[in-house]
């Protein structure tokens, strides 16, 4: 995960994930262990189909808070090694917590639609074939730990739906191509005081000292 910092965006960009290989080790909602696999062509297909239902993938801080989408300023692209973002955030609390050095990975939201199952000795592989992809997050420090998990959302239709997260480990490089200009001290001049006329009061003067 790449940063680039400037005085008033950054710029984020690196792999969502890699296709084709093993997560870490994630657990079902049943509690039985499995790993899980994105088929390559996967996310292409995923986002083509976005494309021609006119449907955007939304980017968020943390799986919560919506700072974007591809209709704005959020790039997908699958290659040769996974899925690929880039992102200009102009969201000040985004750009707070990469000057804190606290941005720290990306992550992903989507539904399963279509996966085969693979069993060996030792775990089950789930590799995911189909998909609705319906987010992208950047992740802060406060959501390492959160691997895998589910959310549920409510669909237009009024039923309920998981919606799966993953997250990739990433190492962040920062780089700072300019910083916010310092702002000046403003200083408010006090008047001169204006000069005291003392002629008016050389006669009380004079008669007190008479």
């Amino acid at each position: 995960m790449r940063i680039t910092l400037r005085s008033d965006s950054v710029e984020i960009e690196g792999y969502v994930n890699a296709v084709g290989r093993d997560s870490r080790r994630l657990t079902d909602e049943f509690g039985y262990p499995f790993n899980e696999q994105i088929q390559p062509g996967t996310f292409a297909n995923a986002i083509r189909a976005k494309q021609e239902s006119d449907t955007e993938i939304q980017l968020k801080l943390d799986h919560e808070r919506v700072i974007g989408g591809t209709g704005t300023n959020l790039e997908l692209e699958e290659d040769s090694i996974g899925l690929h973002a880039r992102a200009t955030v102009t969201d000040p609390e985004v750009i707070a917590k990469a000057r804190q050095r606290k941005l720290v990975g990306w992550s992903f939201g989507f539904v399963r639609q279509d996966y085969r199952e693979e069993y060996s000795s030792d775990c089950r592989r789930v590799i995911v074939t189909d998909m609705d992809l319906r987010e992208v997050t950047i992740v802060d420090d406060n959501a390492i730990p959160a691997y895998a998990g589910t959310s549920i959302h409510t669909r237009t239709d009024g039923t309920s739906e998981q919606v799966l997260t993953r997250t990739m480990d990433n190492d962040a490089i920062y780089t700072v191509m300019d910083e916010p200009e310092p702002q000046e001290e403003t200083r408010t001049e006090e008047p001169a005081p204006e000069p005291v006329d003392y002629s008016k009061y050389e006669e009380t003067i004079r008669s007190l000292r008479n």
